[in-house]
């Protein structure tokens, strides 16, 4: 009768160790009782306390090994980030002829999306669509965060449209996928039909819608979502507040720019916004006082800062401070087509038109702007 008491409160007090002591001692007494039920809640446990040496010593003594069991296991090194090993004991399942669940295809997937191993995805996704789970929003919304963060924003459509249920995780890796790939129209109509679904959105997904009307160059719809934060109390970190200085500097709105940038907490994305958007608008004094004043507050440019510094020189044809800010970049950052066209602009238009050659013939992949600037 005791045992059939010890065995009842078995499973709360796994869950509520928080030490390896105590948990081994639980480990002890269910051997000498014999008791094998809770076995995926003694590997869970001993994830949970961080002897994943000790879950996986449990597993491998198993000799008949269940669902819940390789579960437990690929959740323990799951939440480890051992993405590796997760895979590995998919195969072994599999191999095993053990039918993997709704649980086992949502971590093997997103260990393939820590990896960023898209054949591997595939592969479990045609697995999970031949048991039938293509349905199941778990296993769904996490090949969808796949095919988004490797780009393949055609698989993900078909993916997200054969899904019967979304959630906001859903909308929202959708919505700030299709941004993120330039196809900013399509991520304006995806969260307008979120919306007649009576779904509102969160920060990211405002990041996302943010970044769509940059891509349009829709001022308009920019401040609509800035408007739209503000009236539903969003919480402005400084991601969402940088973004909306780089929106505002880009479409021309200096002064709404400005007044953004008075942010409490600033980063070096936060100052190279506003000084390429001054540079891009034409104030090119403002943008390298505001380069002074930057690395006066402790920060280091950034790329886009130095990009917007070399157009300021460029305007103002400030050769010595272009050549300055040049060997800045190449110290620091590898030649690209953005920095090397600007790079070329600014000789250019400063006259020197032999270091401009020479910086043309050294990018190694030029494009459409690049030519334009040469010519």
């Amino acid at each position: 009768m005791q045992s059939l008491k010890w065995r009842k409160h078995l499973k709360p007090l796994l869950v509520a160790c928080k030490d390896k002591r105590p948990l081994a001692k639980i480990h002890a007494l269910m051997i000498q009782t014999g008791h094998k039920n809770s076995v995926g809640n003694l590997i869970a446990s001993y994830a949970r306390v961080g002897d994943i040496l000790s879950a996986r010593k449990v597993f491998d003594k198993l000799s008949n090994r269940r669902v819940d069991s390789w579960n437990a296991m690929i959740l323990a090194y799951s939440r480890k980030s051992f993405p590796k090993e997760v895979l590995d004991l998919y195969r072994q399942m599999i191999t095993e002829g053990i039918k993997p669940d709704s649980t086992t295809f949502t971590m093997a997937i997103k260990a393939c999306v820590s990896l960023m191993d898209m054949e591997m995805g595939d592969e479990v996704w045609r697995k999970a669509v031949d048991f039938g789970y293509q349905k199941d929003v778990f296993v769904a919304s996490s090949i969808l965060n796949l095919y988004v963060k490797c780009g393949k924003m055609d698989e993900a459509m078909v993916v997200f449209n054969g899904m019967p249920r979304k959630d906001l995780v859903c909308w929202t890796t959708m919505v700030t996928g299709l941004a993120q790939s330039g196809r900013a129209s399509e991520a304006i109509d995806s969260y307008r039909k979120m919306r007649m679904e009576g779904m509102e959105g969160d920060s990211v997904m405002m990041l996302g819608l943010i970044q769509a009307s940059v891509n349009l160059g829709d001022s308009k719809l920019g401040r609509t979502i800035h408007g739209y934060m503000i009236r539903k109390g969003f919480s402005m970190d400084v991601v969402l507040q940088t973004s909306l200085v780089d929106m505002y500097a880009k479409n021309g709105y200096l002064e709404y720019a400005l007044h953004v940038f008075k942010m409490p907490t600033k980063n070096d994305i936060s100052w190279g916004a506003l000084i390429s958007g001054l540079a891009q608008n034409g104030f090119a004094r403002n943008a390298l006082e505001l380069l002074v004043q930057m690395q006066g507050c402790g920060f280091k440019p950034d790329s886009m800062s130095l990009v917007g510094a070399l157009l300021a020189c460029s305007q103002c044809g400030l050769l010595k401070l272009g050549k300055s800010t040049h060997g800045c970049i190449t110290r620091r950052f590898d030649l690209e087509p953005v920095s090397g066209t600007a790079m070329i602009d600014m000789y250019a238009k400063c006259g020197s038109l032999s270091y401009a050659r020479a910086l043309f013939d050294r990018i190694a992949s030029k494009d459409i702007i690049s030519w334009n600037v040469m010519i």
